[in-house]
């Protein structure tokens, strides 16, 4: 991994971008919400953001999860409707565990933004297997931008019974992918159907229990990146309403009780904040830890979030009860970012068992 790239250098770069692509304002969507982001997809691609963990020798520059955290925590903090975390998990995963074919196929298109990817773990659902003729059949409910991608990894059951992850086009033959209706009014998601797809059209990723912990580590990582980030600015954008929103000839932000309720937020958000960027620097390091850092990480950011994000409303008063105001936006995409690859008692329960067996 190279480290050539200044970590705050990249995160400056990356908010003045952002920063001057909106203007500071967050676009409202409609009632079925916000489609896929392709105009900012590709300004990414063109700026070199997608290939950040891909090698050099794919076209990539070769950068680490550190690096990769700050476009996460970045982009959150814009709610930017594009597949980051599933597409970069992927370039991840086949760069450690695909064929040399594979990689050379996959990584540079991922890289050019010529490839979007949605991503599934294993959970408690049952995973599409594998029949006697060698053709996988099953449903996997909940895939994040399943519906706008070119390419999906999905946990599957072959005959031996052991968890794979099959590498499969969006437009394989007996595949489908269906939008589902989602809260969040800024990312989609995709109801996945397998249905007798040849076993020409998948390509299998064997992982060991290590690989799939890494896995799940990169995605709860992700989560947490993005939960400080959307914290962060609706901390800013209250603080600045409390300023300018009068009562009793006088700004609200004035007022004792108002100022201790925000100065307590402000030290909740820093220690999440602290917390998740030495988190990713737990987890590039490779040390023993990694898993028990990502999940006390993911849990904690993302339950600050959302439960900020919910204050964030009331602190507004009436208008951060409006649609027209982004408030609602920040509040649901906190509530799922909590429930994704794990809610927050699955990721404790996570960090409690390697607790007790370390």
């Amino acid at each position: 991994m190279s480290d050539g790239l200044d970590i705050d250098e990249l995160r400056q770069a990356i908010r003045e971008v952002l920063a001057d692509r909106n203007k500071g304002v967050i676009d409202i969507p409609e009632d079925n919400g916000r489609a896929l982001d392709r105009a900012l997809w590709l300004e990414m691609a063109g700026l070199g953001w997608l290939a950040l963990p891909v090698a050099e020798e794919f076209g990539g520059l070769g950068l680490g999860l550190e690096h990769l955290s700050v476009l996460y925590e970045e982009l959150g903090r814009q709610l930017a409707s594009v597949p980051i975390l599933s597409t970069m998990i992927a370039a991840t995963i086949i760069a450690q565990h695909g064929g040399e074919a594979l990689k050379a196929r996959l990584l540079p298109a991922i890289a050019g933004g010529e490839c979007l990817v949605g991503v599934a773990l294993p959970d408690d659902m049952p995973l599409p297997v594998q029949a006697t003729d060698g053709s996988w059949s099953g449903k996997l409910e909940h895939v994040l931008f399943a519906d706008v991608a070119d390419l999906l990894l999905l946990p599957v059951v072959g005959h031996n019974g052991v968890p794979r992850l099959a590498v499969i086009a969006s437009d394989a033959a007996g595949l489908t992918a269906k939008q589902r209706p989602l809260v969040d009014l800024t990312r989609s998601m995709g109801e996945v159907t397998l249905a007798d797809v040849p076993t020409s059209s998948v390509e299998l990723l064997d992982l060991d229990a290590s690989a799939w912990a890494a896995l799940l580590d990169h995605a709860a990582l992700g989560l947490a990146c993005d939960a400080i980030g959307g914290a962060d600015v609706l901390l800013d954008n209250t603080n600045e309403y409390l300023k300018i929103r009068e009562q009793f000839g006088r700004p609200i932000g004035s007022f004792q009780a108002l100022k201790a309720r925000m100065a307590d937020w402000k030290v909740r958000i820093e220690a999440a904040k602290t917390l998740v960027r030495h988190t990713a620097a737990v987890i590039a390091g490779g040390a023993d830890n990694a898993s028990a850092a990502a999940s006390g990480a993911k849990a904690y950011a993302c339950d600050i979030y959302a439960t900020f994000a919910g204050d964030a409303v009331q602190l507004h008063g009436g208008i951060g009860f409006t649609w027209e105001h982004p408030c609602h936006l920040f509040l649901k995409r906190a509530k799922l970012n909590q429930q994704l690859f794990g809610d927050g008692k699955f990721h404790r329960d996570r960090v409690a068992s390697q607790a007790f067996e370390g």
